[in-house]
């Protein structure tokens, strides 16, 4: 018996050794959150305008068109939860953080990361800004994520090509939804109203809380908070459940009622937005980002007036 269990420890122990080095190799390739962890290290008591947000802001807002310094932390499929998880990370760094700006989307009170087809993105949280709102073995590592075979292939083409998984710019802004290779807006609008609805229609407390506790959040720091409803492509916004949009509307103009200085606004029907302005139907391409940052910088720019003439007045 014992050489038997010394034969398969023996056996096991450059197996283990494999996993081990393979894990520490995936982990070691460029991506977009061990990115803007850095980035956050060493900048975050710097940045005056911080996005949060979804795929919508990912795409969508470039910070370097914006004159004040900002920066671009979203993610696709990231939800409310885990903006506020980033924001409660760097605490006590956002020494110069005046305006914290983030979408409140059709979808963004009805679902979780952490429920959804893109759970598997937990891990990136988890492994790379060291939070987490479960605990979850698997969300530990990268090889318990995905196929084996795929993530033994992104380790090889980094070790031997120099291919990393990092698809965002130097300030946050995701390169990848181009013009040049714009989708079908008819079909992506529609299969992305679709998937945006929830079953049920019925909003989510953790959502609702997460909300709250950024705006707490911000109010202690005294930063002012801007919310909005990004642009879509008609065929997504005609596809889209009136009850669960009002709903979510309803929310917003409840949070603005509630908390003073609240800004909130609603782009989703937005003209200015035309067809060669989005790679899918509820995506910007770079064409669509620049229009959508250069209104932010306005708002910003706008919120800055408002807020010197006030300090002026008293």
């Amino acid at each position: 018996m014992k050489k038997f269990t010394k034969n398969i420890m023996i056996f096991s122990l450059p197996v283990l050794m494999l996993l081990v080095l393979t894990e520490l190799s995936l982990r070691i390739i460029p991506n977009d959150y061990s990115f803007k962890r850095d980035y956050l290290d060493k900048y975050s008591n710097k940045i005056s305008v911080l996005f949060l947000g979804n795929s919508h802001v990912y795409f969508g807002i470039k910070p370097e068109l914006l004159e004040a310094k900002s920066f671009n932390a979203a993610h696709i499929s990231q939800s409310l939860d885990y903006d506020f998880e980033i924001l409660k990370k760097y605490e006590n760094n956002w020494s110069n953080l005046k305006y914290i700006i983030l979408p409140v989307d059709y979808f963004s009170l009805y679902g979780s990361l952490t429920d959804g087809s893109e759970e598997w993105r937990v891990k990136n949280y988890k492994i790379y800004y060291g939070v987490s709102t479960r605990d979850k073995f698997n969300d530990n590592f990268e090889l318990l994520n995905g196929k084996f075979g795929k993530n033994i292939n992104r380790a090889f083409k980094y070790w031997t090509k120099n291919r990393n998984d990092l698809a965002c710019d130097k300030l946050g802004w995701g390169t990848s939804y181009n013009s040049a290779n714009n989708q079908d807006l008819l079909e992506t609008g529609k299969s992305a109203a679709l998937r945006h609805t929830s079953a049920k229609g019925t909003v989510l407390p953790v959502q609702v809380s997460a909300l709250n506790k950024i705006l707490s959040f911000a109010k202690t720091k005294n930063i002012k908070v801007i919310l909005f409803i990004s642009p879509a492509y008609k065929t997504y916004v005609e596809n889209l459940k009136p009850q669960q949009l009002a709903k979510t509307i309803g929310v917003l103009n409840q949070l603005k009622e509630q908390n003073k200085g609240l800004e909130y606004y609603n782009f989703i029907n937005d003209k200015s937005f035309v067809a060669k302005d989005f790679y899918d139907g509820d995506h910007l391409n770079e064409i669509g980002a620049k229009k959508f940052s250069l209104k932010m910088d306005s708002i910003v720019k706008f919120q800055n007036k408002a807020l010197i003439a006030k300090v002026k007045k008293e």
